[in-house]
């Protein structure tokens, strides 16, 4: 009964079980709340490379041309760093409403990055921005987080290894009701 006693009251290896049990949960705590930090700088980072983009597009007179835009996703580089903007797409679409409906007359597309999506910004709800013979410049930028998580735990808690993250800004030209691209492909 006294060795059972001793035995109870023995205290040597309770920490090591608590640590046991608790540090799995903090450090998944702790990767959780460095994704979600880092999550929130590059929605950050996005929405301020797409407002860049979308205004220098939109200070040109009448013209801008490719290598123009170019030079505006070189600014958003530098918005996005650490990020290389080899990650990073970004694009451009001009709308103008027509008539009473919007049609897309030009775009411009980085080459780095994956896809913003399949399709082209939703046109839906633009023509109360605009009016007729109107343009609408439209940046898009996107990027496809790999959270850390989900490199040590793969996609067992998340679902995914890797997250697109995407931020749209649309302005109206400044210096002129229209803005023609020069050397923009028309889709």
């Amino acid at each position: 009964m006294q060795s059972f006693r001793r035995y109870i009251a023995n205290t040597r290896g309770i920490a090591a079980i608590e640590m046991a049990f608790i540090m799995p949960f903090l450090l998944f705590l702790y990767f959780g709340l460095v994704d979600l930090t880092s999550m929130i700088s590059i929605n950050r980072k996005l929405t301020y490379g797409a407002s860049v983009v979308a205004d220098l597009v939109t200070q040109n007179n009448a013209t801008v041309t490719a290598t123009n835009i170019a030079d505006y996703v070189n600014a958003a580089e530098l918005i996005m760093k650490p990020t290389p903007i080899g990650s990073v797409r970004v694009e451009v679409f001009l709308f103008r409403k027509v008539g009473g409906s919007v049609d897309k007359i030009w775009v411009y597309k980085s080459t780095g990055g994956t896809a913003c999506g399949a399709s082209d910004p939703a046109t839906t709800g633009m023509d109360t921005l605009m009016t007729d013979n109107n343009d609408l410049v439209v940046s898009r930028v996107c990027y496809t987080y790999s959270p850390y998580v989900a490199t040590f735990l793969g996609d067992k808690v998340l679902g995914a290894t890797s997250f697109p993250m995407s931020e749209q800004i649309a302005l109206r030209p400044r210096m002129s009701a229209q803005l023609a691209c020069a050397t923009c492909p028309t889709s």
